[in-house]
């Protein structure tokens, strides 16, 4: 993950820019497509590891369902180390996101992945990673989309963690009911 002070943009060779600068179009997309979500930016997930996700999202509507979002600089980084990353964490919801259009050259082989959406599914078992593209809007403002819907997975049961994160840590993106 880059480490880059908020505000300051750092455009690479091919137009990209810091991973960190993603997330907010990356919450953004989440604020639209969730109820009433709490978004957290670099928190460990679940309490009491070592693994912190870009974003964890919290929505309060309904049963307090987690998505967790990994953000890369490329569509083949999102799928491979991004997806295998994401994997590895109790979630319902899973997602990667990577600098797509008017960030960095078009990769039709991972486009073919994705496609596949192989590298998305697990080897058992319910669910699919979820896939948000950044790109570059018009005088350099940065949107998301989702490209491919995250599916519901079987976290097991992280109720009592899903408390305790909500206890111990306090939200950078939050909506009131």
């Amino acid at each position: 993950m880059s480490t880059v002070s908020h505000g300051v943009i750092r455009k690479g060779r091919n137009g990209s820019v810091s991973e960190d600068r993603c997330r907010e179009p990356v919450a953004q997309c989440l604020v639209r497509h969730l109820m009433l979500p709490m978004i957290y930016f670099e928190r460990k997930w679940p309490p009491g590891s070592n693994t912190c996700p870009d974003i964890v999202a919290v929505d309060r509507a309904g049963t307090g369902e987690v998505h967790v979002v990994e953000i890369k600089r490329t569509l083949s980084t999102a799928l491979n180390a991004g997806a295998k990353s994401v994997f590895g964490l109790p979630a319902h919801y899973r997602w990667v996101a990577f600098q797509g259009e008017g960030l960095t050259p078009t990769d039709d082989e991972a486009e073919i992945s994705l496609l596949s959406e192989e590298p998305l599914l697990p080897k058992t078992g319910m669910g699919r990673i979820g896939v948000i593209e950044v790109i570059r809007m018009p005088f350099g403002d940065l949107e998301a989309r989702i490209r491919l819907k995250a599916e519901r997975f079987r976290p097991g049961d992280i109720s009592a963690a899903i408390d305790d994160f909500q206890k111990r840590e306090k939200p950078d993106i939050e909506f009131k009911e």
